[in-house]
């Protein structure tokens, strides 16, 4: 509902309207899961093991209307969202551990981890796109992108080019972002956006723990990690309010380094190729945001009681550990699991600790 003015009898009143029809026939989403699973243990309980199997297949989501719907009719922002989409997500889960001690040495070992992808199996398409812009068959909140085709290294190589970027810029620059022509018409449009399999979220994550002991000493690890995703990356504010990425200022484009791969950088977003607007959706900034992480280490050495019983201690301990130590990832720019585009975002810290712990 909403509000607004109307004259009655030569007075302003103040009315009352519908911004958006009516959908009388609203009901539940519909979810039919199915799961298998199995478990166990082997060599006396030494090695555990777990592994589970799903579907889940969903149906009557509500969604809007609005891709059937042209624009021109006006009515595209009142319709009411309906039940006609269908989404399947499918995976499995594993853990995997050992145990087992050698005379004075000890040791634990546990791996587990994730997968799942899901699928559009119903969406209410944009009529008249190309088939291969289409939602459906493809994961959720997929990205369509422009294709990155190098850059325009100097003004011969943009009296050169043949293709008409008309609907995207009207000036073309040296260090400006080529995009390749994917339907082959001639024109760089948003019919040259490609949708892409991946989406932000990982398909799969894991972890593994490392337990082991000598005698009095103890050393524990805890890795994480992520792979199958994508991460937006580069489009920051870079310019009249902001610093530029050390990496994108280190590679661009300059008259002295007239780079054929890296572009020059811009004022925020004005270029085609960094507006949103424009083309700055595109595929030059999606990267790979896999990941490997030791997330926390922890030496420690623990007197052993009949010593410390002798000192008037009933637990005496030592360590040293640290947070987020390593990380092995392809971007190098931030953090790989900031879902941040433009870098705003506070950053995990590299933690170093030492200590003693005492009881009497």
């Amino acid at each position: 509902m909403g509000f607004g003015n109307y004259v009655i009898n030569d007075q302003v009143v103040k009315t009352l309207l519908e911004t958006r029809v009516v959908n009388q026939n609203f009901t539940w989403e519909v979810a039919n899961n199915t799961n298998f699973g199995v478990e166990g243990t082997l060599f006396n309980d030494k090695v555990a093991f777990e592994f589970d199997y799903f579907v889940n297949n969903r149906s009557r989501i509500l969604i809007p209307k609005t891709g059937s719907t042209p624009s021109s009719a006006g009515i595209d922002g009142k319709l009411p969202p309906e039940n006609l989409g269908k989404l399947q997500n499918k995976g499995w889960e594993f853990k995997l551990s050992y145990d087992g001690n050698h005379n004075d040495f000890r040791y634990s070992v546990s791996v587990n981890g994730g997968y799942a992808k899901n699928k559009i199996k119903y969406w209410n398409e944009i009529s008249g796109a190309p088939s291969y812009q289409h939602t459906t068959g493809m994961p959720y909140q997929s990205f369509l992108v422009y294709q990155y085709d190098g850059v325009f290294k100097d003004q011969a190589e943009i009296d050169a080019n043949t293709l008409d970027y008309s609907p995207i810029t009207t000036t073309l620059r040296p260090g400006d972002m080529k995009f390749k022509d994917v339907n082959n018409d001639n024109v760089i449009n948003v019919d040259d956006r490609l949708r892409t399999e991946k989406v932000q979220r990982p398909w799969f994550t894991g972890g593994a723990s490392v337990n082991l002991g000598y005698k009095a000493f103890d050393l524990t690890l805890l890795f994480q990690g992520a792979m199958g995703g994508l991460q937006l990356v580069g489009l920051t504010e870079s310019g009249d309010i902001g610093n530029y990425l050390k990496y994108d200022y280190d590679r661009r484009w300059t008259i002295d380094n007239p780079s054929s791969e890296y572009p020059r950088l811009t004022n925020r977003n004005n270029a085609y190729y960094t507006n949103t607007g424009q083309a700055g959706i595109n595929n030059y900034f999606l990267k790979n945001n896999d990941y490997l992480r030791l997330k926390n280490i922890e030496l420690g050495y623990n007197l052993p009681e009949t010593i410390g019983s002798k000192l008037g201690l009933s637990s005496f301990r030592v360590y040293v550990n640290g947070l987020n130590l390593l990380t092995f990832s392809k971007i190098k720019v931030w953090d790989p699991e900031s879902t941040s585009t433009s870098g705003q975002y506070y950053p995990q810290t590299k933690i170093l600790n030492a200590g003693i712990r005492v009881a009497f």
